[in-house]
């Protein structure tokens, strides 16, 4: 899909926060209702009894279904398919679209190995560097699926990058393992990537001074060294000195 393509029907915003619109129309929900939508939205189809055990685990079951029905029913009243049921299922109606799709149609895509199907790696790496899942949302749910989409965000830019440097764009590598670390700064595998890079594009200085800031604070937040593949990433007389 062209990152151009506008949706019609209605929109779910789920990263950087929840967000609901309706031709362009901003949408206002309960909070009940809003939950409903962004379980369905995440996990696809739903039985009532999970969806209600779900949103309210601390609920006795006749009181979190009884809490599911008033959230349906306000939501039926919108006039909108927004939830349907499917063979006794709960799935978000025909007509809605969740942002967060995008994103993962295009983790699966690199995890499939199947590059960047189609899409510019300039495009791929705007839909990997979208805001977080729901950051204002703490429900243990939304805080295993943040934590997911966070560590597979990770491998796709560290698979982009390896493909890209391994195809010859160092330059474009770079900004793939730089995104990387922003989100996981002690990430080895993402350093290492990042070192090879700046190596590739003959960049020797900008190869130590990043091996450098990683050997500190490796140190300084966990107590340990690089590892020795990091370490002999750089084997030059020269290199050596400048890290020592």
């Amino acid at each position: 899909m062209s990152m151009e393509t506008r949706v019609e029907g209605c929109r779910v915003s789920l990263l950087g926060g929840w967000g609901l619109a309706e031709h362009d129309r901003p949408v206002h929900l309960g909070l009940r209702e809003e939950r409903v939508m962004a379980l369905l939205a995440l996990r696809g189809h739903q039985s009532r009894a999970a969806t209600a055990a779900t949103l309210w685990p601390d609920s006795a079951e006749p009181q979190g279904r009884a809490n599911l029905r008033t959230a349906l029913k306000r939501l039926r009243g919108f006039g909108t398919d927004l939830v349907t049921s499917v063979r006794n299922d709960l799935v978000l109606g025909p007509g809605v679209h969740v942002d967060v799709w995008e994103l993962h149609d295009c983790l699966d895509t690199i995890e499939r190995g199947s590059g960047s199907n189609g899409l510019k790696p300039t495009d791929v790496l705007s839909l990997l560097r979208r805001p977080d899942l729901l950051p204002d949302w703490y429900e243990d749910w939304v805080l295993f699926e943040r934590e997911r989409l966070h560590l597979r965000r990770i491998r796709a830019l560290e698979d982009m990058g390896r493909r890209l440097l391994n195809d010859g764009d160092a330059s474009l590598a770079i900004r793939f393992a730089e995104e990387a670390l922003l989100l996981e700064p002690l990430l080895e595998s993402g350093t290492r990537l990042l070192i090879e890079a700046h190596l590739a594009e003959g960049n020797r200085s900008s190869a130590v001074h990043t091996f450098q800031r990683y050997r500190h604070r490796l140190e300084s937040e966990l107590g340990i060294t690089p590892s020795r593949v990091m370490s002999e990433l750089l084997t030059s007389r020269s290199e050596r000195r400048a890290y020592r």
